[in-house]
C-alpha cells in the first residue's frame, strides 16, 4: 500500500508576497491575489467539509482525489498567472521570462547551498539562484537525461535565457499566445523554457521547425509544478 499523507490547513488561505517589482501595478494586484483567494478558499471548502469520509476511502481512492484537486488548483493558478501577465502586458515570452526572474528573486531563499560553476551577472543572477534550489537542480538533471541532452548546454542556455530572447523578442506587448518556437530557439533553450513554464504555471504553445503547432517534444513527467 502506497502511504499517503494528508496535511488540512484550518482557515483562509493566504497568497504568497508578490515581488516588489510589481507594486506600481497597484490595483490590478490586489484584484489578482483577491481572486486568488476567492478561488481557493471556494475550492478548498468541500473537502474540509467533508473530511471526516476520508478515512473510509482506500490508498487509490485518496490518490485520485488529490490528483484531481491538484489539477483543478492548478489550471486555476494558471488562469490567474495568465491574467496577470495580460494585466502588466507581458503575456508574451520575454515577458513571461521577466515574470518568472522576478518570482524567483521573491522565493529564494539563502539558505540555498548547491554552486553552479556558470559565472553570472546581474541580468543572469534569478536563474543562477534557482540552478542553486537543490530540488529544481535534481529535476531539471534528471529531466535533461530522460530526454538525452546535454546538462551542461542546458545551465548555459538558463544563464543566458533572458539575452537570447532579447535578441529575437522586442515587443512587450500582449499576445494572443506565449509561443515556444523551434524556428527561433535551440533545443536546450525550447527545453528550458519548458521547464521554466511548468514549475511557474504559465501557458504556452509549441511552434515546430515546419511552422506547425505542435504537442512538446520534451518530456518533463518528473519535473514538479511550482508555488
Amino acid at each position: 500500500m502506497v502511504d499517503v499523507k494528508m496535511e488540512v490547513i484550518i482557515g483562509c488561505f493566504v497568497p504568497p508576497k508578490l515581488p516588489v517589482e510589481l507594486e506600481q501595478y497597484g490595483h490590478l494586484l490586489i484584484e489578482y491575489v483577491s481572486s486568488m483567494c476567492m478561488a481557493f478558499n471556494i475550492q478548498a471548502m468541500p473537502y474540509i467539509t467533508t473530511l471526516d469520509s476520508y478515512h473510509r476511502m482506500d490508498n487509490s481512492e485518496m490518490q485520485r482525489e488529490f490528483l484531481t484537486i491538484d489539477a483543478d488548483r492548478q489550471r486555476q493558478i494558471t488562469y490567474l498567472t495568465s491574467e496577470l501577465l495580460k494585466a502588466t502586458h507581458r503575456f508574451n515570452l520575454r515577458g513571461a521570462i521577466e515574470f518568472i526572474c522576478e518570482r524567483i528573486k521573491s522565493l529564494s531563499s539563502s539558505s540555498t547551498s548547491h554552486s553552479s560553476p556558470i559565472s553570472t551577472n546581474v541580468i543572469d543572477k534569478p536563474m543562477h539562484m534557482l540552478l542553486n534550489d537543490h530540488e529544481f537542480y535534481h529535476e531539471l538533471s534528471q529531466a535533461a537525461l530522460l530526454n538525452q541532452i546535454v546538462f551542461n548546454d542546458i545551465q548555459r542556455s538558463m544563464m543566458g535565457l533572458y539575452h537570447s530572447l532579447s535578441t529575437y523578442f522586442h515587443s512587450q506587448q500582449t499576445s494572443e499566445n506565449i509561443v515556444i518556437d523551434a524556428r527561433l530557439l535551440v533545443p536546450s533553450e525550447q527545453f528550458v523554457i519548458g521547464v521554466l513554464f511548468k514549475r511557474f504555471n504559465i501557458p504556452s504553445i509549441y511552434i515546430d521547425k515546419e511552422g506547425n503547432m505542435a504537442m512538446f517534444p520534451y518530456n518533463l513527467k518528473d519535473t514538479s509544478y511550482g508555488q
